[in-house]
């Protein structure tokens, strides 16, 4: 196994610090103040047996999205194709990782090199892995080197919830907003102080340890959690060719939020999250494909801090301003291969400022402006640095309470290839009581990482950046006075400019394909103990350089989730996913498959509720990627003390 202790990264963003120090500056007076209440208990208290939430309860918070608008906004006023999961699904499914609940999410796929912590790409109606848009608690988490964010390491503990937007975002957000939009918020403390803790062991040597205290009163709220996940796992390189040796996963997580509201409506909020993993990974023989390596390791840490400040200027205008920093490293150690021992850092920081004026009660126009600075330093190849400036406006607009139009243009000057303008247009109109038509048209685009650019030998600092153009119309029914939900969406996206390596002249924007299809979705709840959700999407994708459809994109992924309380203290979730027509990235068949999970736990008392999690329960053989291992059949049993 692998140690446990924190080690913080080699370069933790400088301004963390006096980030933090102002904050206890600004919120020390309150502290005596709220000492009395803090003490007042360990654990939250319930009625013994009483657990009110129903399967399909959606708070107010799930009811309104951030990421779509960059303000909150109710979700059916939203033209953008958006899924919300929230903290109940979160706490419902026990899920270790995010990249296993964005499984369910339509037009998304998730595919993963190996069993857990192992390298995973995540893609949105056909775009590439580095084609979406990561952020956490608002920071941009995409490398600079790849561009892309592997989701091996990120654990579901102390998030809140997860907006997943789909088509063309950089009209709103920027270059890797291609495809769409991962957005995490970490979690927000309220009420009477609650300390809980729970642990799990289950297959291959797995145990999950977890702890976490969070409450707050009217003035301020806090949260902390800490979790620690061990796995001897299964070996990445295929078990099925032969090889036998187990590829063990560590991965420590850290986690703390801190607000406080000042005058009517203003707020001051500090979120940070630290993440490291560490994993033993496999080589690849020539002729062969990956093989048994006895030696190799990656570890990977993460570090985001981010500080908003939001004020009401006026009755009608509301700014606000962030300060974010993202920082990444992985390093690869192999004694025996020299090409495996590797450090690579990269580091976001950013400063931003958005103005939300309310022209009129239908009308609110959004303004901003956004300084960002990459770093990169792949040791032993290059240690550079650029600058991207933005700026952003949208206006969105409401007829009735019933018709909601957004138009939203965004320029961004980056130092590498000059500037780029992008827009957003969508709309959602009710067009009766039980019928809402929804759509969106938009632009993307995604600045040449760094390795593009600057890699010796490899990189063209003369590369421009990849291009999209999307298009999604869909039709909303509801039924059985809102038990049921019906929706059909048609996407159409055309990627341009991607960037192909080509003999003799290397890298060039050479490439375009193209991704179309529709995502069928249906929502029923029949009682307040039931919950139905079955989604299909069909998605036709083609390289236009090959002419062949696009890698590891499946043409037809179907999804089943069910939630369902049989007694008063018992409850679960059901998950099946069945992914059919894919090929690898040398054209080959990829594997059919059907993977079902499943999640129970009762509510023994006010403060115990032991749970069981069982994944892939039909045991089913196949790889999400040639060459790598899927685990077969786990299980996994544990008990939440204060949950």
């Amino acid at each position: 196994m692998f140690p446990s202790e924190l080690r913080l990264s080699k370069r933790i963003p400088t301004f963390i610090v006096p980030l933090a120090a102002a904050f206890v500056f600004v919120s020390a007076h309150t502290l005596f103040f709220t000492g009395s209440v803090l003490a007042d208990s360990v654990f939250a208290q319930q009625d013994d047996g009483d657990d009110k939430t129903t399967v399909a309860k959606t708070t107010i918070q799930e009811a309104i999205v951030v990421s779509a608008n960059r303000i909150e906004t109710p979700i059916e006023e939203v033209g953008s194709s958006v899924t919300v999961i929230g903290r109940q699904e979160i706490e419902r499914r026990h899920k270790t990782t995010v990249l296993e609940l964005l499984r369910t999410v339509p037009g998304l796929e998730v595919v993963q090199s190996g069993g857990p912590g192992k390298a995973t790409s995540v893609f949105i109606r056909g775009g590439n892995s580095s084609h979406t848009l990561v952020l956490i608690d608002g920071v941009r988490i995409n490398t600079n080197t790849s561009g892309d964010f592997s989701f091996s390491d990120l654990s579901t503990d102390h998030i809140e919830r997860i907006e997943v937007l789909r088509g063309p975002q950089s009209g709103l957000y920027g270059s890797e907003a291609v495809a769409g939009v991962v957005s995490i918020s970490t979690l927000r403390g309220a009420g009477p102080m609650q300390a809980w803790a729970s642990g799990e062991v289950g297959s291959d040597n797995l145990s999950r340890l977890r702890a976490g205290v969070r409450g707050g009163t009217e003035t301020w709220d806090y949260s902390m959690a800490v979790a620690d996940v061990q796995t001897d796992a299964v070996s990445a390189a295929s078990e099925a060719a032969g090889n036998t040796e187990d590829d063990p996963w560590q991965n420590l997580t850290v986690s703390g939020r801190l607000g406080r509201s000042f005058l009517d409506d203003g707020r001051i909020d500090l979120a940070v999250r630290y993440t490291d993993g560490d994993t033993d990974i496999d080589g690849f023989t020539f002729g062969v494909g990956p093989t048994d390596d006895l030696n190799s390791r990656q570890t990977h840490e993460t570090l985001t801090a981010g500080l908003t400040v939001t004020a009401p200027i006026r009755s009608w205008w509301t700014q606000s301003f962030f300060l974010g920093a993202g920082n990444d490293e992985i390093v690869g150690t192999d004694p025996d291969d020299f090409f495996s021992n590797f450090d690579i850092l990269s580091e976001t920081s950013e400063f931003s400022t958005q103005a939300d004026l309310t022209l009129s009660p239908n009308d609110t126009l959004t303004v901003g402006y956004r300084v960002e600075k990459r770093d990169a330093e792949n040791i032993g190849a290059f240690d550079t640095s650029l600058y991207v400036r933005s700026f952003f406006a949208q206006n969105l607009w409401s007829w009735r309470d019933r018709h909601h139009l957004t138009v939203s243009v965004r320029n961004d000057d980056h130092e590498s290839f000059g500037d780029e303008t992008t827009y957003r247009l969508t709309g959602s109109l009710r067009l009766a009581e039980n019928t809402r038509f929804h759509g969106s048209f938009g632009t993307g685009f995604k600045a040449p990482t760094f390795n593009d650019l600057f890699f010796p030998g490899f990189g063209n600092p003369d590369l421009l950046p990849e291009t999209s153009e999307g298009l999604d119309l869909g039709l909303e029914q509801t039924l059985l006075d809102g038990h049921l939900v019906l929706d059909l969406t048609f996407f159409d996206t055309n990627f341009d400019d991607l960037i192909l390596f080509t003999f003799p002249a290397g890298l060039v924007n050479v490439a375009t394909a193209t991704s179309k299809g529709f995502e069928l979705s249906a929502r029923w709840e029949p009682t307040e103990k039931l919950l139905f959700q079955v989604s299909h999407t069909f998605n036709e994708t083609e390289d236009k350089t090959t002419g062949l459809q696009l890698a590891r994109r499946p043409e037809h992924r179907s999804v089943l989730y069910l939630a369902f309380e049989p007694a008063e203290r018992l409850r679960g979730t059901a998950s099946l996913v069945v992914v059919r027509d894919r090929i690898d990235s040398d054209g080959s068949v990829a594997d059919d498959y059907e993977r079902l999970d499943l999640s129970l736990d009762y509510r023994a008392s006010s403060l115990l509720r032991p749970y069981l999690r069982l994944e892939n329960l039909l045991d089913e053989e196949y790889s999400e990627v040639p060459g790598f291992t899927t685990p077969g059949f786990t299980a996994a049993i544990g008990l939440s003390v204060g949950l």
